[in-house]
């Protein structure tokens, strides 16, 4: 349980400025009382409050790539990331962090690579290259994360809606299972399995069909205190 905290294309950059976005990451310290992070490129910041759990030693955050043209502020857990880093063989990680891999695999493979992910997360990624950045959220949301417009024009991302409320003009819950890619300016479902489908059921609601086909499903012994349920 981390605590993540981005702001991105601000107009203000002054010394100020970071210290305001600091003092806005620690209101998420009691997700993470063991170490605080910030990274600061041009007018784009990425803080982060840890609870060391994997590679409590090296794993402090914000994390790199190799030339850390790529910093990455994560809340999660990657499960598969022994798997993935066996495909990054030509990658060198700085640490044993579960979370490293996100940096490495957006290098390889781009804004495409979030569903090789298997875990719970909510991550903001900066490509200081181009200065281009994504946001993502886990395919069910376990992961809490929140995002804001600034009046300045900036974008907001945050665990907690208290590190947003006081300096944007709105903002939303970020949808389970999307991405929000500054090269488009929107959200996409990154989430696409194969059973998955937005159509809405056209059969008419019928309570004694549905009534019917639960009592053709129960089982044959069914105990006397359930009994009053059918």
């Amino acid at each position: 349980m981390c605590g993540i905290l981005a702001v991105l294309g601000v107009a203000d950059v002054s010394l100020a400025k970071r210290s305001r976005i600091i003092e806005l990451s620690r209101r998420l310290r009691h997700r993470g009382p063991d170490w605080s992070g910030i990274h600061c490129y041009q007018d784009c910041y990425l803080a982060h409050q840890r609870l060391a759990i994997v590679d409590p030693t090296s794993g402090d955050q914000p994390l790199y790539n190799e030339e850390k043209s790529v910093v990455v502020t994560v809340n999660g857990e990657i499960y598969n990331h022994e798997d993935l880093k066996a495909k990054l063989k030509s990658h060198k990680f700085q640490t044993a962090s579960d979370c490293e891999v996100i940096a490495h695999l957006y290098e390889e493979y781009g804004e495409e690579f979030v569903d090789m992910l298997d875990g719970m997360f909510a991550f903001v990624l900066l490509d200081t290259r181009d200065k281009s950045f994504i946001a993502a959220r886990d395919a069910i949301g376990i992961c809490p994360l929140y995002m804001g417009w600034g009046l300045d024009g900036s974008v907001w991302f945050s665990s907690e809606m208290k590190a947003l409320s006081d300096d944007c003009e709105r903002f939303i819950s970020f949808p389970p299972g999307h991405l929000y890619s500054s090269k488009t300016g929107s959200l996409r479902r990154w989430y696409n399995p194969p059973w998955f489908s937005e159509s809405i059921p056209s059969t008419p609601y019928n309570p004694l069909l549905l009534r019917q086909t639960f009592e053709k499903a129960r089982p044959i012994f069914i105990p006397y205190e359930a009994q009053n349920l059918f």
